[in-house]
């Protein structure tokens, strides 16, 4: 659970941004990222599931489980991807929080700043849609093999948190720990999975 810090102009900052009593920064970054990782990766999975199927017809030729094996792997490291998406965050995250404190203006302008990063991210995120379509990992050469699919699951990991980076802007501007914040974001993720499975 996490609390609120009333804030100039009315509004409240959740303390999940700052180390709990006897915590130690970083642990909360840690628990930051595990929150994150718990909530993106589901989130964000219908999104990598029809790339991560055509990479694994591509492997059909290895034969047996293998197939199988390569691409649950680079699926791992796409979910891996998200998961260090979160430490960066947490560390602007953390920042900002420290610093509005000492800055009474700053934090007053706060919730409007938050509601326009949240619209210029959903509408960032949804013309992205044609823009930058999620592409499968290319097949490593035969023999496939298990470093050549975490680099690929990688790459795809690492082009989802930049294609989503948006809809993560938006999420974390209207608070990520809200459930209608996270309802819209789950119903955003469903329309762009429904127009990649109509491609």
């Amino acid at each position: 659970m996490t609390g609120e810090i009333p804030m100039p102009g009315g509004w409240t900052m959740s303390t999940i941004w700052l180390p709990m009593c006897g915590q130690s920064w970083l642990g909360a970054a840690a628990g930051f990222t595990r929150m994150w990782a718990s909530m993106m990766v589901p989130m964000m999975l219908p999104l990598a599931v029809p790339a991560l199927r055509r990479y694994r017809t591509a492997l059909d030729g290895a034969g047996g489980w293998r197939p199988l094996l390569l691409t649950l792997t680079a699926g791992l490291a796409w979910a891996a991807a998200w998961t260090a998406s979160g430490l960066p965050l947490y560390v602007i995250g953390a920042a900002v929080a420290r610093a509005l404190p000492g800055m009474p203006a700053v934090a007053r302008m706060v919730p409007m700043l938050a509601a326009a990063a949240g619209v210029a991210g959903v509408g960032w995120h949804v013309a992205s849609w044609r823009r930058r379509p999620l592409q499968p990992p290319a097949a490593a050469s035969a023999p496939p093999v298990f470093a050549a699919a975490l680099r690929q699951g990688a790459r795809l990991g690492g082009h989802c948190v930049r294609r989503c980076a948006g809809l993560s802007v938006a999420l974390l501007a209207a608070g990520i720990m809200e459930r209608s914040t996270m309802v819209c974001a789950i119903a955003v993720v469903a329309a762009e999975s429904v127009c990649l499975r109509e491609r």
